[in-house]
């Protein structure tokens, strides 16, 4: 068992070195599931107590049993565009165009939001007269946010 806890300190110790320069700590659990929790500028905390692994971020807290965990790692993704909308051939009233997010067909005077991953708003527009509106994502940090805007609410990601 102390051979065990040992292994999974040093491998901790090992991914929170790493973790300045990445920004996805992804947990494997034995039960094959999954989990990533993206950092978005900030190092998670990783403690023990008894035989249990605690992972904190300034939004989560999850604790798993070391039983549980098969392995983790950090993954540092590199992207360099925008992703996410997908239409399936039918005209949502939302479309890209480089760095931009084009609107069309919505109520006049109509709020759009976008939210940051961690629920922050990040900017607001009007929609004009003509049920259109363009919003720019060029000073934004790559990463995922949520669009609102009347009947629209898709999750995009700017790479």
């Amino acid at each position: 068992m102390k051979r065990i806890i040992l292994s999974v300190v040093s491998c901790l110790l090992l991914g929170v070195a790493t973790a300045m320069a990445s920004n996805e700590l992804v947990i494997h659990l034995t039960s094959g599931i999954t989990q990533r929790f993206v950092l978005l500028n900030e190092e998670p905390v990783i403690t023990f107590s008894g035989s249990d692994v605690i992972i904190k971020t300034s939004n989560t807290e999850v604790t798993y049993s070391m039983k549980e965990i098969e392995y983790f790692n950090y993954e540092d993704r590199i992207d360099t565009a925008i992703s996410g909308v997908e239409t399936d051939g039918v005209n949502n009233g939302m479309s890209l165009n480089g760095d931009m997010i084009v609107f069309s067909g919505l109520p006049a005077g109509s709020k759009i939001y976008i939210y940051g991953a961690g629920g922050q708003l990040m900017t607001t527009e009007t929609v004009g007269d003509d049920g259109c509106a363009n919003v720019s994502l060029s000073d934004f940090q790559r990463g995922i946010y949520l669009v609102k805007a009347a009947n629209i609410s898709t999750k995009i990601t700017k790479k």
